[in-house]
């Protein structure tokens, strides 16, 4: 354990090292591997069933710079007889090829994004059909669900698409009941976590299936939501920090406990890495959650410290290297925007504004390897009631459902933040050009009324990242441009003002 953790304790420093920048960064090797986050999308609605509408949109996701986009392989949908109790005469989960799966719609989804140079992150998620529930007389297909019928299921996926997939996310929230059921055993007012447990046994039997179909697939755990309660009810949510202590068995001290009964014939978990959705509860990206508990854009240190906590007690292994630390993926993160939410909903000066202090801030933790924008475009509003309820459904989108651009979207493909730090002696700038390669970008200044000015040319990454530093000695705004296109159209971001501390 001691030459595990001084292994980590290394890497953590070389990855440290390696990004902290004041000034404009060196673009990397041919072939170097990926430095920064992957930037993602994961809209369901777009990656559904509707016929042509992905076609009309994932030109504009890959033009926008979007890496990778989020793909469900569900169960429930894909596997016959969902609603019965037992499953087909002579059924085999296993096999990809039996005319009983329905994949068509998965088989289109995975080749358009492939078509256009997109590449597939696929969530093999429950509940299945209610023959794979661990008690089918309860009615629920969430009830503790069959973790060799998952695996099965996960097999049949990943043999069908080992030469389009490369990785997968298993379950999507197990964290709470609408996907997973019980999340606690509760007994005299006191709540214990089981869906952990119940979360272990379908992770390890499905990664298992996957990595025998395609050894060189990564697959990643959790998918967790950054929400929870303090639980007194079986069903109840949990919290993602207490979720992911149980699931690597920690106790107190960070110490190793298989005393429990949710860690009863307990086997360690090798995951390539931590699938998470990020929750600011409608403030600023740099404010850090009040409840240690859960974990917003920058409390990504609660994460990484319970990972490698679990790791060094055994109780999490990474699959790849055991001597690395386990990275994050932020699959889906956005902001729901008023309007149309005026209950829920940021301002739509301020998602555009916080979506771009969000990449800055994932840009400056090297262990988050993936910031996926939820949704593209909004979801309609549905009346489900009073107050909170008549505005169900999620407009985090940055088009709204009528397909007219809010102001992020003007922004998604050009983030930039600018910043006086504390000694308020300089102007930092950071931006990113999307889609990410080596480009020249031209950094303007404004000081009061006058026109814009070039003060200066910088180079991109081969990722399309730069920062840079300017002395401040009057209040300025800042902007950049590039030349985009074959026609060199120029492409500005947003402007930030600042002022000397």
């Amino acid at each position: 354990m001691e030459r595990l953790a001084r292994a980590l304790l290394l890497a953590f420093v070389a990855l440290a090292g390696s990004f902290a920048l004041t000034a404009v960064d060196a673009a990397p090797a041919v072939g170097a591997a990926r430095q920064h986050a992957l930037v993602g999308i994961s809209d369901p609605v777009i990656t559904g069933s509707t016929p042509g509408l992905l076609e009309a949109v994932a030109p504009k996701w890959r033009a926008a710079g979007i890496d990778i986009a989020s793909v469900t392989a569900d169960w429930r949908e894909i596997a016959p007889d969902k609603d019965a109790t037992v499953a087909p005469p002579g059924f085999n989960g296993a096999d990809p090829s039996s005319t009983l799966y329905d994949w068509a719609n998965l088989d289109r989804v995975i080749a358009v994004l492939r078509s256009h140079r997109l590449e597939p992150l696929l969530t093999i998620t429950g509940p299945g059909p209610l023959w794979s529930s661990g008690d089918q007389s309860r009615g629920s297909a969430r009830y503790r669900p069959d973790a060799d019928l998952f695996a099965a299921f996960a097999a049949a996926v990943s043999e069908r698409y080992s030469a389009q997939v490369a990785r997968y996310i298993i379950w999507t929230e197990p964290n709470t009941s609408e996907r997973l059921r019980p999340q606690s055993f509760c007994s005299k007012g006191r709540c214990s976590p089981r869906s952990p447990e119940i979360y272990r046994k379908l992770f390890n039997a499905a990664a298992t299936a996957i990595r025998r179909a395609d050894s060189s697939a990564q697959v990643y755990a959790g998918a967790l939501a950054a929400r929870g309660m303090d639980g007194k009810d079986s069903d109840d949510p949990i919290r993602p920090i207490p979720w992911l202590r149980a699931f690597g068995c920690l106790g107190e001290g960070d110490t190793a406990d298989r005393s429990s009964a949710a860690c009863d014939g307990f086997e360690a978990s090798a995951v390539d890495g931590l699938a998470f959705h990020p929750d600011q509860r409608a403030t600023a990206p740099s404010k850090r959650l009040p409840s240690t508990f859960e974990v917003g854009i920058t409390d990504t240190r609660r994460l990484t410290d319970v990972l490698d906590a679990a790791q060094l007690t055994g109780g999490l292994t990474n699959a790849a290297d055991n001597s690395l630390p386990i990275d994050i993926y932020y699959d889906e993160w956005g902001y729901q925007t008023n309007p149309p939410d005026v209950y829920s909903g940021v301002s739509l000066a301020a998602q555009d504004r916080w979506l771009q202090q969000g990449a800055k801030i994932v840009y400056g933790q090297p262990r988050v390897k993936l910031l996926g924008q939820y949704l593209w475009r909004d979801q309609p509003v549905v009346d489900d009631g009073k107050g909170v309820d008549a505005y169900s459904g999620t407009q985090s989108g940055i088009y709204s459902f009528d397909g007219s651009p809010k102001p992020a979207a003007a922004h998604f493909s050009n983030p930039f933040w600018a910043y006086v730090p504390a000694d308020g002696g300089s102007a930092r700038l950071w931006g990113q050009v999307r889609p990410g390669a080596a480009h020249s970008v031209a950094i303007q200044r404004r000081i009061g009324r006058r026109s814009f000015r070039t003060i200066a040319e910088v180079q991109t990454d081969a990722e399309g990242y730069f920062s840079t530093s300017f002395e401040i000695r009057t209040a300025a705004s800042y902007r950049y441009y590039w030349l985009a296109g074959s026609q060199a159209r120029k492409r500005y971001s947003a402007a930030v003002a600042l002022r000397p501390r």
